[in-house]
């Protein structure tokens, strides 16, 4: 490697270098900015011929799910076979491509246990670059060649050496991005770089692309690079643990606390799904105020999928006294005041989400049930303001997903309340088709008929509606049982087993309140505690035990019904969906119908 490319290769990590062979010259390539390019000078690599290849396109989707889009960018990748040069080519192009070469994978996985998290990163840090248009850096690499770049492209990189600060600064920047993508897309940070320095991919990137190359030589920027990161990390990592606590709290349905935990980390990341999670948590807040304002009642009394389930125990309101910022029910408070406010705050949080990424189906849908609960709450021009608005963006979700069941059910609602009788029908007809054992279609529909004295036809869907109802519905069990062998006996409160080794700690602190620690340990198990004691634990994926009812990582939804009978909540989620069971203080987390992780909380924090 000539040092030419390595004054270039202060982006080196994350841009285009080539290194020509045979004495090529540089040319002047047509349109290198546009997919079509690429795809004319290089032949697409595979899954059957590298399985690396699924495993990146797997990747870069996990990172997109965390990273979202924006509505002029599309992000694709484009994975090409190494040609007659010899490439490593992490690229972002302005059409929403990344391209990607089989000369970055056999970097990534030199190290086979650190390569899908390092893979993530590079992503991560491209996909960072498409999302914030800094797409400005495939100028500089069109070519290198020993040298003999073309006049106009050293004219080019000498003109941006000037603005090398702010080059760097954009790296940096990508490079924090691409750390919180991957660590909340759920790889791990230290595969890239640690405190010790026994990682630093920085210098494994240069050591790769010229083996013979001193580690002490690397270039100043690079360097730079390596510490500004280093630096980062930590407070990155422990900002992670803040996101995945507040999912934690989330699924315990532990609102006020989940709120708290979002607010904080959407100021340092605010993605769209931050922005909907945190959104989400109002909505639920604001629906357990509409019921401790009127007991007994629902806001709505149509089902709708964002509306709390039948079988959530509406007397248990949440306390909110864990902090300055909420006072605890027990206190004389507005009630009425405090629906309509996280109603509205719900409501703007889900504008915002849509902002970033149009397309994003699990926002249009929970805004359209929040605009038809405040639409029917409301009165005169706000209420049919409130309701055109719900079927609007309901009708532009369904562009996006046409068979979402849950979407076409709300749909059926909102246009019942517009007087929109008959197409309230077709839609929950639809979705009655597209999932027949959903009851919520069925329900609604028995409601309609109920409200237009057809009673035959009332029975008729009361009688199904209730059997679709009880197939879920199971006795409750006994409490369960904990102790030290196994996660479902782990005691909230008490002590990790000896045997366990940490893996990974991280602190954070909550809005200057409190100081929590999320560990992770060998069993794959993370618990999350505070003042010494576990307030809640996670079985991830690689766990090998069970629940105390015998579920396992791979279960099926069906052997969970069967096991724990209806859940508490059913929250979607953007991998699938959380089934919580507040009466035995666990949540599983479903992907596909099949178990992939469960959380234990203490009872209390459901009440």
């Amino acid at each position: 490697m000539q040092p030419t490319i390595l004054k270039l290769f202060y982006l080196g990590l994350l841009a285009i270098t080539i290194v020509w062979g045979g004495g090529a010259v540089a040319e002047a390539q047509p349109d290198p900015n546009r997919i079509e390019y690429w795809r004319s000078r290089f032949r697409e690599l595979k899954p059957a011929e590298d399985p690396r290849v699924q495993k990146a396109h797997d990747i870069f989707q996990r990172l997109i799910q965390v990273a979202g889009r924006r509505s002029d960018v599309h992000p694709k990748l484009f994975i090409i076979q190494n040609g007659r040069w010899d490439i490593t080519l992490p690229i972002a192009l302005s059409q929403g491509w990344i391209v990607l070469s089989k000369r970055v994978l056999d970097i990534c996985y030199r190290e086979p246990n650190k390569g899908d998290d390092r893979l993530a990163f590079i992503l991560g840090h491209e996909l960072s670059h498409q999302l914030l248009g800094d797409v400005w850096h495939l100028r500089f690499f069109q070519g290198v060649a020993n040298d003999r770049l073309a006049q106009h492209l050293l004219d080019d990189v000498r003109h941006q050496f000037s603005k090398t600060e702010h080059v760097l600064a954009r790296e940096l920047r990508a490079d924090e991005s691409g750390i919180i993508y991957a660590t909340m897309a759920g790889f791990d940070p230290h595969a890239i770089i640690t405190e010790d320095n026994r990682v630093n991919f920085f210098v494994d990137w240069v050591r790769a692309l010229n083996p013979g190359f001193p580690a002490d030589q690397l270039h100043p920027t690079l360097r730079q690079r390596a510490e500004e990161l280093k630096a980062h990390l930590r407070r990155v990592v422990d900002q992670t643990a803040l996101f995945q606590a507040g999912l934690w709290w989330y699924y315990a349905g532990d609102y006020p606390q989940a709120i708290q935990a979002f607010t904080q980390f959407r100021s340092l990341f605010p993605s769209r799904e931050v922005i909907h999670n945190l959104a989400t948590s109002h909505h639920r807040l604001a629906l357990q105020m509409y019921r401790a304002w009127k007991p007994g009642q629902s806001p709505v009394p149509f089902q709708m999928s964002m509306a709390i389930d039948p079988e959530t125990r509406a007397s248990k309101i949440y306390q909110m006294n864990r902090t300055a910022r909420f006072r605890s029910l027990s206190e004389p408070v507005d009630r009425e005041t405090l629906f309509r406010q996280h109603l509205d705050q719900a409501i703007q949080l889900y504008n915002e989400a849509l902002q970033l990424e149009r397309s994003y189906v699990a926002s249009a849908r929970n805004l359209g049930n929040a605009l038809i609960v405040r639409g029917i709450q409301g009165t005169g021009a706000d209420r049919q303001a409130d309701l055109s608005e719900a079927v609007m963006r309901l009708s532009r979700a369904l562009k996006y997903k046409s068979t979402d069941a849950a979407i076409l059910t709300t749909l059926g609602v909102a246009f019942y309340y517009e007087g929109r009788i008959d197409r309230a029908k077709t839609y929950l007809q639809q979705a009655r088709s597209l999932a027949p054992g959903h009851a919520a279609p069925i329900c609604n529909l028995g409601q309609i008929a109920q409200r237009e004295d057809r009673h035959t036809e009332t029975q008729h869907y009361q009688r199904q509606c209730q059997q679709l109802r009880s197939a879920h519905s199971m006795p409750p069990s006994a409490a369960r049982h904990l102790s030290p062998e196994h996660l479902q006996e782990l005691v909230i409160g008490d002590y990790i087993p000896s045997h366990w080794q940490t893996q990974k700690r991280s602190t954070f602190e909550l809005n200057s309140n409190a100081y929590y620690r999320l560990e992770t340990y060998a069993p794959g198990i993370t618990t999350l505690t505070r003042s010494g004691e576990i307030i809640m634990a996670m079985a991830h994926p690689d766990y090998p035990g069970q629940s105390g009812h015998g579920i396992r990582v791979g279960s099926s939804g069906h052997d969970v019904l069967a096991s724990y009978g209806p859940p508490t909540r059913r929250l979607l989620t953007t991998n699938g969906q959380s089934w919580s069971y507040d009466a035995r203080g666990i949540a599983f987390q479903l992907t596909n119908h099949r178990v992939v992780s469960w959380l234990i909380y203490p009872e209390t924090l459901s009440r």
